[in-house]
């Protein structure tokens, strides 16, 4: 009986002890094993740099949704959709239960991007969503601006964390429209403007006119078509008529498609489900 009580108390003293363990294993996402910002390529000033980061980290504890940005040199032989993933999912990253956020990864050996998403992410960031958004910044990636292509892709990550939330997330049937350039407010036109333009234009082509006139004094209008003849210059010794082609117009039904939703989804090698799309820059 002593025995079977002591192997009792041993097993609850080794239960006590490793359960600290998984605590803290549970808990990695939110402890931050790697800042939100991992410039490997170095491709941001120190300035920029730490602007980036405490825009990331206020955004993300904001919204309570992680917005990463990694850039690195090479991508060791993976596809950047697969390096994504696997940097998201084993360096803590992730809030709440649902571990929810987006990852950008920027890869300078083949220009490679690549997004992936999880949790939340999935539902806020839909396919024809992320189409929109790397329309957005992709043309300052290809020229090299870096600080305002990241930037960006902040901004824009929140927006649509917030739109998510609070109506639909945005996809193909409710994309929002691109912002129009700011303009110059016009100025109020005159309501003569319009006779005063038409009168000079009158004024203009009467002058013009009258020097054309002056210049053909010797020019008489005769009054049948056979005055405009030289005599003797024309003779007809046969006529035909001759088919030479015939225009044909063709014009394409298009047919109606129907247009995609949602996220597609995969599997990353720690078998988490992930959304995401990659492309060249």
């Amino acid at each position: 009986m002593k025995r079977i009580i002591k192997i009792v108390v041993c097993m609850h003293m080794f239960l006590i002890l490793i359960t600290p363990i998984f605590a803290s294993a549970n808990s990695i996402p939110e402890e931050r094993l790697l800042p939100r910002l991992v410039d490997d390529a170095y491709l941001l000033s120190e300035y920029e740099y730490q602007s980036l980061l405490d825009k990331l980290d206020r955004i993300s504890e904001r919204e309570q949704f992680d917005i990463v940005i990694v850039t690195t040199d090479s991508l060791g032989g993976y596809t950047s959709t697969q390096y994504a993933d696997d940097f998201y999912d084993y360096n803590g990253y992730g809030m709440g239960e649902g571990y929810d956020g987006i990852l950008l990864l920027i890869s300078m050996e083949e220009r490679d991007w690549a997004i992936s998403t999880h949790g939340f992410g999935i539902t806020a960031f839909t396919d024809a969503g992320q189409n929109r958004m790397v329309n957005q910044f992709i043309g300052d990636l290809s020229e090299g601006n870096f600080s305002s292509a990241f930037n960006k892709f902040a901004d824009i990550s929140e927006d649509y964390v917030v739109q998510a939330k609070t109506e639909k997330p945005y996809d193909s049937p409710n994309l929002p429209k691109n912002e129009l350039p700011s303009q110059v407010p016009e100025r109020e036109l005159s309501p003569y403007l319009p006779l005063i333009t038409t009168a000079i234009g009158i004024v203009i082509a009467f002058i013009i006119t009258s020097i054309m006139a002056l210049q053909l004094k010797s020019v008489r209008m005769q009054t049948s078509a056979g005055n405009y003849i030289k005599n003797n210059s024309l003779k007809i010794n046969e006529s035909k008529d001759v088919f030479l082609y015939a225009n044909l117009s063709k014009t394409k039904i298009q047919k109606a498609q129907s247009s995609s939703s949602g996220s597609s989804t995969h599997r990353s090698s720690s078998g988490r489900s992930h959304g995401g799309s990659r492309g060249k820059f």
